[in-house]
């Protein structure tokens, strides 16, 4: 795990909640704050920066990528997804979570709910390994492999 502050303005939000609550006591109609992305700086450091992330999460679990039998990124959108699972040149026996179809950005769930779509829909079994692999705002990241529940 770890965090490219250097980046850290492609996401980010534009101002804090404390501000918005003293702001909406002077003025009801305040703008509450929101998440700013900067979406294509975003997807190229995603798809380089999260690739080498998944690399060496896989190294230090001191497994191949062969010996994977699920994928599990954070869903932030399916192109994502689909560039690393290509720089990664995963099997076709891996299966590949792409949750954000059905549910879009959930966010910090994406991964719990994508591990569970997985599970529900049987491409992946209890007991399988997966490569787990997030990131967020202030280009903060973690990559895990675990034994699915």
């Amino acid at each position: 795990m770890g965090s490219d502050g250097s980046q850290a303005e492609l996401i980010s939000q534009d101002h804090s909640w404390l501000d918005w609550r003293d702001q909406l006591a002077k003025d009801p109609s305040a703008e509450a704050p929101a998440l700013r992305m900067n979406g294509q700086p975003v997807f190229r450091w995603a798809t380089v920066e999260m690739a080498k992330v998944a690399r060496r999460t896989l190294e230090a679990a001191g497994i191949d990528v062969a010996d994977l039998d699920a994928f599990i990124p954070h869903q932030a959108n399916d192109r994502i997804t689909e560039a690393l699972a290509r720089s990664l040149r995963l099997p076709s026996s891996v299966a590949i979570a792409r949750d954000v179809v059905e549910q879009g950005n959930t966010s910090a769930a994406s991964v719990p709910l994508a591990i569970d779509a997985l599970l529900s829909s049987g491409a992946a079994r209890s007991g399988d390994t997966a490569l787990l692999l997030g990131f967020g705002a202030g280009l903060s990241f973690a990559g895990q492999v675990v034994v699915l529940p």
